[in-house]
């Protein structure tokens, strides 16, 4: 394996500026056009918890009645990514599940590092959950969902609410979590077409520091047993052309280790996140997470 030269902290919070810059300018117009398509299915509320203000995206809000929540997390490597990469998701499920959902549009490193996204993220589902009636919600059913760096997020927001003892989740998604950052990319296995080594090690040095790597709100492989008994069923969907393939197997078995009713989808041709992909296995993959999250949240899931 070729040695990769390391860069500066510096140098690698520049590339993730730009990296960001160059999201914008690519899909800013195509988000624009789909925000205005779905103008009817989208509201824009800016929530703000001591930690800031946070733009959020919600769908299925017209149902006065009181209804279940998904809360959605998206990826983009922890420093891209919007709520829009999962506009035409939610919609469907929001239509599908006659559930609620909310998409953070959480903080973004490297000027916002770890752990500034696990923070609001979990202040702002607090906030949901102090006021749930007011928003229509129905709090025994509350699930989250993750996708890539979305899905770390969404398993360490389930385990601060289950240490705080305050917010129930009822289950959680998780679509190709990286949830070991202590293991860097360049020693992670790289199967053909994953996301480039170079890539994801600037992802991961723009989010956190790597002396910090093995604290479990940032790499959940590592949580101790007691930490992880009583999480929420979990359905975790892993790629075998993924270089994140590995710890999303053996997360799942430390799951399954401490009595956590968990699944496991393996795709061993799919590539990073390809559930949000229209191609066969993306089709099969959205189906078998609708059909869970269908259990905890749907209208007949009582």
């Amino acid at each position: 394996m070729k040695t990769m030269k390391i860069l500066t902290r510096e140098q690698y919070f520049n590339r993730g500026r730009r990296f960001r810059k160059m999201e914008t300018f690519f899909t800013g117009p195509m988000y624009a056009l789909m925000k205005k398509q779905h103008a009817s299915l989208r509201k824009e509320v800016v929530m703000e918890t001591r930690f800031g203000k946070t733009r959020t995206v919600w769908y299925g809000f017209e149902n006065k009645a009181p209804s279940p929540l998904l809360i959605d997390l998206h990826g983009g490597g922890f420093i891209l990514g919007s709520p829009e990469m999962d506009e035409k998701m939610n919609i469907r499920w929001s239509q599908a599940l006659g559930c609620r959902i909310i998409s953070i549009d959480y903080p973004k490193a490297p000027d916002h590092p770890f752990p500034q996204a696990v923070d609001q993220i979990y202040a702002i589902a607090e906030h949901i959950w102090d006021n749930a009636s007011a928003y229509g919600i129905d709090t025994a059913r509350v699930g989250i969902a993750g996708h890539s760096a979305g899905a770390n997020l969404a398993v360490v927001t389930c385990m601060q609410a289950k240490k705080a003892g305050k917010i129930h989740f009822l289950c959680q998604f998780l679509n190709c979590p990286p949830l070991d950052l202590a293991t860097t990319a360049m020693e992670k296995p790289h199967p053909r077409g994953s996301i480039p080594r170079k890539m994801s090690f600037m992802f991961d040095y723009c989010y956190v520091n790597q002396a910090d790597a093995n604290d479990p709100y940032i790499s959940p492989v590592y949580a101790e047993d007691r930490d992880l008994d009583g999480l929420p069923p979990a359905l975790i969907i892993v790629a075998g052309r993924d270089s994140l393939h590995d710890e999303g197997v053996l997360f799942y078995n430390r799951l399954t280790e401490n009595g956590v009713d968990a699944r496991l989808l393996d795709y061993p041709d799919g590539l990073h996140c390809f559930m949000l992909k229209n191609n066969v296995a993306g089709r099969d993959a959205f189906e078998k997470a609708t059909v869970f999250l269908q259990k905890y949240l749907g209208n007949n899931s009582r």
